[in-house]
């Protein structure tokens, strides 16, 4: 199979090495210096399986060296989305599907309007990454991946994305109703980010910390009325079983958080940062605009209260504007 990772950085090389490693014919549209060290030396995954070193692997800075292929995994950072979809406009008909393993909202539809919409297949996914520097991608979290078409309905190519997936030895499920999984993923990793951006803390620590993880099933709770004027259901899926987490006695749920903590710990899964976090003390540009903020919108569009999270989303913006600004430089 001929798979493109387009904005391939850390969730995207570590899908796109295991991909290659199992047979794929993988390219990967990265940074520049990502791809350059690729070139030279091959894409280097560390982390929870071991080490490896792939060289069966293409990386790309241009995307007009793109053409066909079978499968487009859009990785990149939700705010890249549309300057990674317009200088990948060309392969229009020229893909088998494609589908988003990011984490912002609204991404089905940004990708059905530059590709069509019967390209896009709908994904969500919660495996997680870090880069470590130029050609080297750390592997923090082995999640599963969900994937189906977006009516429904089975389709061959959903089954051979799927049994490659697994050829990858990368958990993933085929799911009918995947724009639920897509939003559970959502009401899940917007209370993650939004307490790991105020707390610096690894995700493990937040889940294990009793009051962290009642405010973790307040913002939850929270979202769940969003959910319903969209007019999707939630469900249970493995590692976010948001329908019970939202529905059964609210001290109950706060121990099943907590209990998330334990197995992680006990799986040594102790170095796991919410993406957000990651950006935010690098003094980058982080994606909780398209995530935090994309809920707190979407629930004033609908009239849906949700103070707890539009108040720590304005703290975020505002540590977000000052760590920025913190390493921009000073005016002579």
């Amino acid at each position: 199979m001929q798979v493109i990772v387009a904005g391939a950085g850390a969730l995207g090389s570590v899908l796109g090495g295991y991909l290659a490693e199992a047979g794929a014919d993988v390219t990967l549209l990265a940074r520049p210096a990502h791809a350059h060290a690729i070139l030279a030396d091959g894409l280097s995954i560390e982390g929870i399986r071991g080490t490896r070193r792939i060289r069966s692997i293409r990386a790309v800075t241009d995307p007009t060296e793109l053409g066909r292929a079978d499968l487009l995994i859009v990785a990149a950072k939700s705010y890249d989305t549309g300057e990674i979809l317009a200088r990948c406009r060309h392969l229009r008909g020229r893909i088998g599907g494609t589908l988003s393993v990011q984490n912002g909202g609204g991404k089905d539809d940004a990708l059905g309007e530059v590709f069509g919409p019967e390209a896009v297949i709908g994904a969500t996914c919660i495996v997680g990454g870090a880069l470590a520097g130029p050609g080297r991608a750390v592997h923090t979290f082995d999640g599963a991946t969900w994937i189906g078409e977006l009516d429904g309905k089975p389709s061959p190519r959903v089954d051979r994305i799927a049994d490659l997936f697994r050829k990858a030895d990368l958990p993933v499920e085929v799911r009918p109703d995947i724009q639920s999984a897509t939003w559970c993923k959502l009401n899940q990793m917007v209370p993650a980010a939004a307490l790991s951006c105020l707390t610096r803390l690894p995700l493990h620590q937040i889940y294990l910390d009793r009051g962290l993880a009642t405010l973790f099933v307040e913002l939850s709770r929270e979202m769940a009325p969003i959910a319903a004027r969209v007019h999707i259901p939630l469900g249970d899926y493995q590692g976010f079983p948001v329908k019970t987490l939202c529905a059964q006695p609210f001290e109950a749920a706060v121990d099943s958080v907590q209990a998330r903590g334990r197995t992680m710990q006990e799986r040594g899964m102790t170095n796991v940062k919410i993406s957000t976090l990651q950006d935010l003390e690098r003094g980058r540009r982080t994606e909780a605009d398209h995530t935090i903020g994309y809920t707190v919108r979407l629930a004033q569009q609908f009239g849906v209260p949700v103070p707890k999270l539009a108040t720590l989303f304005e703290v975020i913006q505002g540590i977000e504007r000052a760590s920025t600004n913190a390493l921009s430089p000073t005016p002579a």
